[in-house]
């Protein structure tokens, strides 16, 4: 890759709501990975019983329990999803895990190339919305969570 095709990369980057991507080609990798507050996830109104408005994530309460605010972990492109490093291979997080901030949580492929997603934040895997293998759209919702706080 050379400067101008770097610079060009660097500007649809800045364009696109994605807010990182990595790129290796003939042994050099580019990461390139965008600052700021955390993206705001908002759970899918199917995706749990436990449901609050449309417009995102809204304290519920549960049984027993007292607010609970439900996410989701979405998917930053469109490809296919990965719950596991390998097809042999156990997933990377099951329902009721525990993530830590910037632990891989499934990998999304596009063109050939294996996209890691992390969580953003500590949280609590409450289900996982897709299916080993599946396709996936850019900014759909493939994991509710719970923060913790």
């Amino acid at each position: 890759m050379d400067l101008d095709e770097l610079k060009e990369l660097i500007r649809i980057f800045e364009a696109s709501q994605l807010a990182e991507v990595e790129i290796e080609e003939k042994g050099r990798r580019v990461r390139l990975k965008k600052t700021g507050p955390p993206p705001t996830y908002a759970a899918p109104a199917v995706a749990s019983p436990i449901q609050g408005p449309a417009s995102g994530a809204q304290a519920a309460p549960v049984a027993g329990q007292e607010d609970i605010t439900l996410t989701t972990i979405k998917s930053p492109m469109v490809g296919t999803f990965y719950a596991a490093p390998a097809p042999d291979e156990a997933p990377f997080v099951y329902p009721g895990d525990a993530v830590d901030e910037n632990q891989v949580v499934c990998i999304v492929e596009a063109m050939k190339l294996k996209n890691e997603v992390s969580a953003k934040f500590p949280a609590i895997i409450e289900k996982v919305l897709v299916q080993n293998g599946e396709p996936v759209e850019f900014g759909q919702p493939l994991f509710v969570v719970r923060p913790m706080v």
